[in-house]
């Protein structure tokens, strides 16, 4: 946090071009008759409410990259790209053909007549490939993560610039799609006047209004922050209100457009802290006497404690080069670790699809420990899934944790989030609970972030036994109680794997929304 207060000019300066259309985006949505005050994570019920969610994703996304967190913010961008790209998929008739390679479709699918890419972005199934690339701990944008986990005292490098733009031009596939949606939205219901400022949206343009404390941006949503938080992330939202309100009655806004992208950021954080406040809240309420005051942070402090030792064994598997695609695991781990605990904060279902990289790379590292040359055959793959590293880590029984996991890792209609919301909830301890419908996100952080320690533990008595016994009291667990509390995790994780569903309920009103936009 403190280097983003020295790089933070640096990083604004690439990634609120990206939001120089967020803030006349949002009026034409709200127009259409998208809520307001709808919560950022929340894909609504309405089309117009789903096209204002991408537009939150897109500021959700950049708020990763300015964190500089690759793998969270590559989680967003792609579950992005994917969804925009069935919608574009749907309007277009032009399906992936069998056999063929996801990349490869989407280059002919965003190349095809009509799809309205920008000659400044890449080639969309290039930007694919590297986004799924890095959230399996490989791939040319690593140097990113160990930028974010190892190298904390550096800024980013030219070259790191270079890699955000594979970041950057992904939200921009989106955002090109979304603007597009707008328009034909607006043409649907005859607003034709509207839909031709929808369609003269610029989604790339100068922009010179930077926040001054952007680690206030950015910054963990966790109840100790809020009250601090809340006059200089408010500020901005106060400018984005007045710039809209004047813009709705056709009056020339007081603020140039130069300060809109911070303003649309800020609105958006704003809006995200109104939530955390408000989750926080109801949960009180409903826990009553249940509730932990400072459970939010004891479950933070077990994060952070987990990811910066998985960071710290990155950097020391580095250093003696010996095991270097362990280190690169252990890296990712950490890095996503960190994204999943925050956008959990926010109660982004998103932060799901960070565990899945958790839980990957945690299987990765613990496949080197134990079977160093089954890992060497696996790396030499080069496509290795999720699915391998688990089984030959020899936690098989997690298969059904890894699959509700990765559902929430793509964004296509044809990912199924409410059934692997079920099966979240169907891995705890007593899923019959009343409150255990409420839980089941905040049960796989809680597992995941365990299994990191006692991973990381047995890792460090590797270099030291003393170290390892230093760091055990420090996380509090013994080797009998991490062994008995992840077989319990794996028992549950086996007993529940009938839940995995048969049919496919998916996000209904994905489909429909992508039906009602077929014009």
């Amino acid at each position: 946090m403190e280097r983003l207060q020295v790089a933070g000019e640096t990083m604004q300066r690439c990634t609120f071009p990206v939001l120089s259309g967020h803030l006349p985006m949002q009026l034409v949505a709200e127009e259409l008759g998208a809520h307001p005050g709808r919560m950022p994570f929340y894909s609504g019920r309405t089309w117009p409410d789903h096209l204002a969610w991408g537009l939150d994703s897109v500021a959700a996304s950049v708020r990763l990259i300015l964190a500089m967190q690759p793998v969270g913010a590559a989680v967003l961008a792609r579950t992005q790209l994917e969804r925009w790209s069935s919608n574009l998929q749907f309007n277009s008739g032009l399906d992936q053909a069998s056999g063929e390679d996801t990349a490869a479709w989407l280059t002919r699918l965003w190349g095809s007549p009509g799809a309205p890419l920008p000659p400044r972005t890449s080639i969309v199934g290039n930007l694919f490939a590297d986004l799924s690339e890095v959230m399996h701990g490989r791939g040319p944008l690593m140097p990113l993560v160990w930028l974010d986990v190892a190298d904390i005292t550096d800024l980013p490098s030219p070259e790191h610039l270079r890699l955000v733009d594979t970041l950057t031009d992904t939200l921009v596939v989106s955002l090109t799609q979304l603007r597009s949606c707008l328009t034909s939205a607006a043409q649907a219901k005859d607003r034709l006047a509207l839909a031709n400022v929808a369609a003269a949206i610029r989604l790339i343009a100068p922009t010179n209004g930077w926040a001054r404390d952007v680690a206030a941006t950015v910054a963990p949503l966790i109840p100790s922050h809020f009250a601090s938080l809340d006059g200089q992330v408010g500020a901005l939202a106060t400018g984005y209100i007045e710039t809209i309100d004047s813009l709705r009655h056709g009056q020339e806004p007081e603020n140039p457009s130069e300060l809109w992208p911070l303003f649309a950021f800020g609105h958006q954080r704003y809006r995200a802290l109104i939530a955390a406040r408000m989750a926080f809240d109801h949960e009180r309420d409903m826990l009553g006497e249940r509730f932990g005051e400072h459970g939010i942070e004891k479950l933070m402090t077990k994060s952070v404690l987990s990811g910066e030792m998985a960071a710290m064994l990155a950097v020391w598997l580095r250093q003696r080069n010996t095991v270097p695609l362990a280190a690169d695991a252990f890296a990712t781990c950490a890095s996503a670790l960190r994204s999943a605990h925050w956008l959990w904060l926010e109660d982004d279902d998103r932060a799901m699809g960070c565990l899945r990289c958790v839980i990957e790379q945690l299987a990765r590292a613990r496949t080197w420990r134990l079977k160093p040359d089954r890992a060497a055959k696996i790396e030499a793959r080069q496509n290795a899934t999720p699915r391998d590293w688990i089984e030959a880590s020899g936690w098989r029984r997690l298969r059904q944790l890894n699959w509700a996991l990765g559902e929430f890792a793509h964004g296509s209609t044809d990912a199924d989030w409410v059934r692997a919301r079920e099966a979240l909830v169907a891995l705890q301890s007593d899923p019959q609970d009343e409150l255990a419908q409420f839980t089941g996100r905040t049960h796989a952080l809680t597992a995941l972030s365990f299994m990191v320690s006692v991973e990381c533990a047995a890792w460090t008595d590797k270099f030291s036994a003393d170290l390892g016994k230093a760091y055990r009291e420090v996380i509090r667990i013994n080797n009998d109680q991490a062994n008995l509390a992840v077989e319990e995790l794996l028992n549950q994780a086996w007993n529940a794997r009938a839940t995995r569903p048969r049919t496919s309920m998916g996000r209904a009103h994905d489909d429909n929304a992508a039906s009602a936009d077929a014009s």
